[in-house]
């Protein structure tokens, strides 16, 4: 079974972006006509997506404030504290837009989910974790935040008896001339999709892996490349490198005297990072997480001083936790309370029933509002078959 997972506000990011002419015509959002466009590009990008892979089951993740920005940071503003909104877009009708596009997803059987306090990347990882973990079942995400290519796995990892379940990522999205969309994958997906399946000749089960087709999909689609990514290695480069994007300081940074003899600040490079990792490995075969890093603090501290040449004055300990906050996607570094909302609501969300989406298109995600016509329905059976998409129940 394979679960489609959109990050919506990326996604939502990116068609505002081309909507609004990638910056010539500087769309404000203020018109109806914009936001009809707005509305229009997201269902018309989505449908295009849930047709390519037909999944199972499409979930929705939803920005709600982050919890990490009442993390202090002292070398800087805090998290995401250099980011800023343009002031030429009302946000106010971009941000109702995609309210009104949340609940039509709803309205037509698929899951939408927003936790108080938790950004769509944790709402992302949440559904990652349970569905590959707990319910054995393949997702695929679609976004083009490269932080959630940290999820990027396969599961279970020692057990030949279990079915292989991964997490993949897709990013869809094409920019310049020679751009291709690229897949995500862990380590023995290929291995995985060129292995033949197991027949059940009594009633033929394996003869057809619609799993492996849903990837296949993906695969053959246009201008798609399938790329190797390492999740714990993501995670843990970033803890040590830190992101500007996200206004997020590297583990450790310096002052040294520039050539002027003026003070320059200097922070843990990949290079850097990479040789303090090998130096915290148990065997060269070990493959490190972040609770091994946290396990390691005595050992990173001397890695650091040593690469560095520079002693930290701060607790690596409690800098290991605040980097381990600010960047891991994990369950278990969540507050309790996004947790707990998160097993509350996912019980009747899991349970929805699910709707075929093989012919999916922005007319009929968008059917009945101010932003498509009403289709006619010309007799009885279509009645009934519209009265049941749009309660989000199976027509067939």
């Amino acid at each position: 079974m394979t679960n489609l997972i959109f990050d919506l506000n990326n996604m939502a990011y990116r068609s505002l972006f081309i909507v609004g002419g990638y910056g010539k015509k500087q769309f404000t959002f203020d018109s109806q006509s914009e936001i009809d466009q707005l509305m229009r590009k997201l269902a018309t990008d989505m449908a295009y997506l849930i047709r390519l892979i037909n999944p199972a089951r499409i979930i929705f993740a939803v920005d709600d404030k982050s919890w990490r920005k009442t993390i202090d940071i002292e070398e800087n503003e805090g998290y995401k504290g250099n980011r800023t909104k343009s002031s030429i877009v009302n946000w106010e009708n971009v941000f109702n837009a995609l309210n009104e596009f949340s609940e039509l997803m709803k309205t037509n059987g698929m899951i939408v989910t927003k936790i108080k306090n938790a950004e769509a990347d944790d709402v992302v990882a949440l559904w990652a974790y349970e569905l590959q973990f707990n319910q054995n079942q393949h997702v695929i995400i679609v976004s083009g935040d490269e932080d959630l290519r940290q999820l990027v796995r396969f599961y279970p990892y020692d057990s030949p008896n279990k079915k292989l379940a991964f997490c993949t990522v897709f990013n869809p999205f094409m920019q310049g001339k020679n751009a291709s969309r690229k897949l995500f994958v862990p380590n023995h997906f290929e291995e995985w999709m060129n292995a033949a399946s197991t027949v059940d000749f009594l009633n033929m089960k394996g003869s057809i892996d619609v799993d492996k087709q849903d990837f296949e999909k993906i695969i053959t689609s246009e201008r798609t490349k399938m790329e190797y990514v390492n999740g714990r290695m993501i995670a843990l480069r970033k803890m040590f490198c830190g992101d500007d994007g996200d206004n997020i300081p590297s583990i450790f940074t310096w002052v040294v005297k520039d050539k002027k003899g003026k003070d320059k600040t200097v922070r843990l490079t990949n290079s850097k990072f990479q040789k303090i990792y090998e130096m915290l490995l148990l065997s060269p075969t070990e493959l490190m997480d972040y609770i091994d890093i946290s396990e390691r603090s005595d050992k990173v501290l001397k890695a650091i001083i040593k690469v560095c040449k520079h002693t930290p004055i701060f607790d690596i300990e409690d800098r290991i936790i605040r980097q381990t906050k600010l960047v891991v996607l994990s369950p278990s570094v969540f507050p309790k309370e996004i947790i707990d909302t998160f097993e509350e609501l996912k019980v009747e969300q899991i349970l929805r029933p699910k709707v075929n989406y093989a012919s999916l298109n922005m007319h009929n995600l968008l059917e009945g509002t101010r932003y498509v016509y009403e289709k006619k329905i010309k007799n009885e059976a279509s009645i009934f078959k519209e009265i049941d998409r749009i309660k989000g129940t199976p027509l067939f």
